[in-house]
């Protein structure tokens, strides 16, 4: 990999299909093993745009520590990936989409992808983070379900926990992001229209946070909530074993990165919100968990 930094393309062939992903290494990373973050991008997207989209890299590079930014699967693999036409998306348990029609490996996907990097970086086992956006979220939720042991904390934003988790051991701690005011993941549940003119029903988001706060073994009713201006929040723990969830509900907020810039017309998606720089709470979240 480039020791000066930057990003990079790799590839490896999973189930028969090339899979890639975008790299970014900072330079001048402190010695020894360091934290690796996997951001999963939303449906129709690609690596790139999350690189744009969440400003991990610009974060990485401050606070030293791996970023990959693997891609998913095209409806059609022979041809190049578009938003409308052909777009990239995540197997991530709804059973919707043509990653479920074609019973797209992802999770072993991560897998090998995880050795890979384990061979060629200095990545230190015990702080693998996972971070997605929108069917990226989805698939964050799945992959902390199934890979309790290789995960140390997980933060979905945008997303839904398709999944039902068994009871998460060792613990797999949640952050989970959502906006008030997002016309594809209504705050209160109900049908939406996605992007490729399909109507499809999504529950409320607090559905999401409380199947998985009860995987960690918590009471779903007996959240704590809090509130300042513009942020709703709502917590279980953290407990001894590191054990906790965080829900996160951002005023105004449509179907975008908060604090990132919105790449889709305000009609679909609704609008940007600088109410919470989403890239850096996740990070200070994310990064006070480490698996034993």
């Amino acid at each position: 990999m480039n020791p000066a930094g930057g990003l990079e393309a790799g590839s490896l062939v999973h189930a028969g299909i090339e899979r890639r992903w975008l790299l970014h290494r900072p330079g001048g990373l402190p010695p020894g093993r360091c934290p690796l973050l996997l951001m999963f991008h939303g449906a129709g997207a690609t690596a790139e745009l999350a690189v744009r989209q969440t400003g991990w890299s610009r974060l990485a590079d401050r606070e030293g520590f791996l970023v990959a930014y693997p891609e998913g699967t095209a409806r059609d693999p022979s041809a190049p990936p578009t938003f409308r036409l052909n777009p990239q998306a995540w197997n991530d348990g709804s059973g919707r989409g043509h990653t479920a029609r074609q019973q797209t490996d992802d999770p072993g996907f991560v897998a090998a992808l995880l050795e890979r990097l384990a061979e060629e970086e200095p990545v230190d086992p015990r702080r693998v983070y996972a971070c997605g956006f929108s069917n990226g979220a989805s698939f964050t939720f799945r992959l902390g379900a199934e890979m309790p042991r290789r995960l140390a904390a997980i933060a979905p934003f945008a997303g839904h926990c398709w999944v039902t988790p068994a009871r998460l051991e060792p613990a797999v701690p949640l952050l989970y992001v959502v906006g008030d005011a997002d016309p594809l993941n209504p705050i209160e549940g109900g049908e939406i229209t996605t992007p490729w003119a399909t109507r499809e029903y999504h529950p409320a988001p607090r559905a999401s946070f409380d199947r998985w706060a009860a995987a960690l073994g918590f009471d779903p009713a007996r959240a704590e909530p809090a509130s300042e201006p513009g942020l709703g929040r709502w917590r279980h723990g953290p407990r001894a074993d590191g054990a906790e969830a965080e829900f996160l509900v951002v005023e105004g907020l449509g179907h975008v990165w908060p604090g990132g810039a919105r790449f889709l017309p305000a009609k679909l998606v609704g609008r940007a919100s600088d109410r919470l720089r989403g890239t850096e709470a996740a990070w200070a979240f994310l990064a006070r968990h480490e698996r034993s």
